[in-house]
């Protein structure tokens, strides 16, 4: 029943001669190297803005839909007509799997075609008359270790349960800034050898013509950049974005008030991202009667003209009249100035600070610090930040 055995000696006199056979690729066995732990990606890894990988489409992307074996991976392994080499493992720390009569094997790197042509060259060689039948399955992949970088909410690493899909990464960690390019969401992938894997996922075109995401599956150590949307950049419909899942759930937005004796007080007010100027005045709770104004102020840094912009908006035009030109979508962090005096004191503040503000994190820092101004610059006292959802 089993074909005639090698005697050990010329097994393993034959060792050495045969890990030189296995790095020839005619043989379709790939010579490994030892796993390194991957370093931190910093800041010069990633691609800069006229970079362009091509873009994933799961007909063509052959290398991206290949699941390649790494410590934490349990397989099983068939070897046909000889169930006494057949065996199911993990992946150890080392990168390597224990197979009967063969001892321990490199795996990682590999993928399930790749191993039974290695475990049946190996054992072709040193045991049996010829190659036998081997089947190779995954039985419990390994956890998805991944890290988000660029314009996310919550940018870091993480972990996800086995075969997650972009798309659901993407809400899991906060969803994508206002200001990201979802037709640049970059994948880098590093194999064993050093290769480096590149391409695009373009998730915001089948957003606006109404079709299924690309169902593309990340794998552990994978690097997940999204873009920064450039600024000449017209075509990009970011209210629609706004309101998907892939965007930030919600956005906070500051509503200034006078009060006495600090001068003004700030409150924050949370919504649905997406929401306009009208959502903001329904949610605002009856202390702060902003139905009854004529006139307001929206205050927004613009980061296409680099600087902090106003637009003057009438509450009871938006509540009695529901004019339309009053639908503003807000952004987060926008400010809301409720007095025509207030405004005068914010503004006079401008002229104050020492050092322009060039950014939305500046604007912020600048909105906050506000009750910090001096009696004479029509500010002071405490800040009285209240929270209302």
């Amino acid at each position: 029943m089993i074909s005639l055995l090698y005697g050990f000696s010329t097994g393993i006199g034959l060792w050495s001669v045969l890990e030189g056979i296995s790095a020839n690729p005619s043989l379709g066995v790939e010579r490994l190297i030892s796993q390194s732990v991957p370093q931190t990606f910093r800041e010069s890894d990633i691609p800069p803005e006229n970079s362009a990988p091509p873009l994933f489409d799961v007909d063509t992307s052959e290398q991206f839909n290949l699941y390649r074996l790494a410590i934490g991976d349990s397989i099983s392994v068939s070897v046909r007509d000889f169930p006494e080499f057949s065996f199911g493992t993990l992946i150890d720390p080392e990168g390597q799997i224990r197979v009967p009569f063969l001892g321990k094997i490199s795996i990682v790197g590999l993928t399930l075609d790749e191993v039974e042509t290695k475990v049946a060259y190996e054992l072709g060689q040193r045991y049996l008359q010829e190659d036998p039948e081997v089947i190779a399955v995954l039985t419990e992949p390994r956890p998805v270790q991944l890290t988000i970088l660029g314009e996310i909410n919550r940018p870091g690493y993480y972990f996800f349960g086995p075969g997650v899909s972009l798309n659901n990464v993407l809400v899991g960690v906060g969803g994508s800034t206002p200001l990201a390019d979802l037709r640049s969401v970059i994948i880098r992938r590093r194999l064993v050898d050093g290769t480096v894997l590149e391409e695009r996922v373009d998730l915001y075109t089948p957003l606006i013509q109404g079709k299924r995401l690309p169902d593309f599956r990340l794998q552990g150590g994978d690097t997940i950049i999204v873009s920064k949307l450039q600024i000449d950049q017209k075509d990009y419909d970011q209210t629609l974005i706004a309101r998907t899942t892939l965007a930030q759930p919600s956005i906070t937005i500051r509503v200034l008030v006078p009060s006495e004796p600090a001068g003004l007080a700030i409150r924050n007010l949370t919504l649905p991202n997406g929401s306009t100027f009208l959502d903001a005045v329904a949610n605002l709770p009856p202390i702060i009667p902003l139905y009854s104004k004529e006139e307001v102020t929206l205050l927004r840094f613009d980061p296409e003209q680099g600087k902090v912009v106003s637009q003057g908006l009438n509450p009871i035009k938006t509540v009695e009249n529901l004019d339309s030109t009053q639908y503003v979508t807000l952004r987060n962090e926008d400010v809301i100035i409720v007095s025509r005096t207030l405004l005068g004191k914010v503004l006079a503040a401008f002229n104050v600070i020492t050092r322009p503000i060039r950014d939305l994190l500046g604007f912020t820092n600048f909105v906050s610090n506000l009750a910090d101004f001096s009696p004479g610059d029509g500010f002071g006292g405490n800040n009285n930040n209240n929270n209302n959802n």
